[in-house]
């Protein structure tokens, strides 16, 4: 297995240099590197099976790193290592395509090794599912997983493993795994409007000049006040919804936002809450 490491931090390089060696049967070949430069040269002399990347690095800063090696992500699998004060960067990188991260604070032997392993496989059968749209690729214990994570997405991968029957290391690479597949897009907080000062909410169709569709889509996501912007098939061809503190907010925002953005045509059809029986962003998944 050729491993090519881009780490900048000798201490961090034979940290990762030991833990290898420390693996019984892990065949391997390591190469380091300190620049991102120097590495993406050896990568076009050489091939290999799984990159280790820093995200800081002398002729590159975290956001520049991570966007140049977007486009690898289909040919190679791509383990992000980070300090425990970019867990949301790399969070992000796993919504990109990259296959993985580790906190450096926190690798051992075998965390190391299983995920280069689970990297490696699970690039391997990824082109597979891409290859079939339809293809849901979620199994029950997924599904299960999915359900208790949208009860309480700050629930312990350990109390989630009592739950479901699996160990927490495989929890931890499953919700990974969906995570970069984009099934689960964020860990957040739902509010509920009513109870924080938003005691208005409409749903707004929109009659939209086709060609500027896309543009006007752009606009309207630059405002707070909008929660939903979709494309439709009926009658107003984008619909919103929007929140407003009250009736006369909502008014106001419509006739001096929505009317003024370039494309927006001045017939619309706006339909305001009054009372909300169920209101939910989770789908529950009905196990088998």
């Amino acid at each position: 297995m050729n491993i090519l490491l881009i780490e900048d931090n000798k201490a961090d390089v034979r940290l990762i240099e030991e833990l290898l060696k420390k693996s019984p049967g892990f065949l391997y070949d390591l190469e380091s590197y300190n620049r991102l430069s120097e590495g993406l040269d050896r990568l076009e002399e050489k091939h290999f099976n799984i990159i280790l990347l820093d995200l800081t690095l002398p002729d590159s800063d975290k956001q520049s790193t991570l966007e140049n090696l977007i486009d690898l992500t289909s040919k190679i699998p791509i383990i992000v290592l980070t300090g425990l004060d970019d867990k949301e960067i790399a969070l992000n990188s796993l919504k990109k395509g990259f296959q993985d991260y580790l906190v450096k604070g926190e690798i051992n032997q075998s965390i190391l090794t299983r995920a280069i392993l689970y990297a490696i496989e699970r690039h391997k059968i990824k082109p597979k599912i891409v290859e079939d749209k339809y293809q849901l690729g979620i199994d029950e214990k997924d599904k299960l997983i999915l359900n208790i994570l949208q009860e309480n997405y700050k629930i312990s991968y350990k109390d989630i493993s009592n739950k479901v029957g699996l160990a927490a290391s495989t929890i931890h690479n499953r919700v990974q795994s969906m995570l970069n597949e984009g099934i689960i897009q964020e860990f957040d907080t739902f509010v509920d409007p009513f109870k924080v000062g938003y005691n208005t909410i409409a749903i707004v169709g929109l009659s939209v000049d086709p060609l500027k569709i896309n543009q006007v889509s752009k606009k309207l996501a630059e405002f707070d006040e909008i929660q939903l912007i979709a494309s439709s098939a009926g009658e107003y061809n984008i619909i919103l919804q929007i929140i407003a503190q009250d009736e006369k907010e909502l008014w106001r925002f419509i006739n001096e936002k929505l009317k003024s953005i370039e494309g927006i045509r001045q017939e619309m059809n706006v339909s305001s809450f009054i009372d909300i029986f169920k209101m939910t962003h989770k789908i529950k998944f009905k196990i088998q």
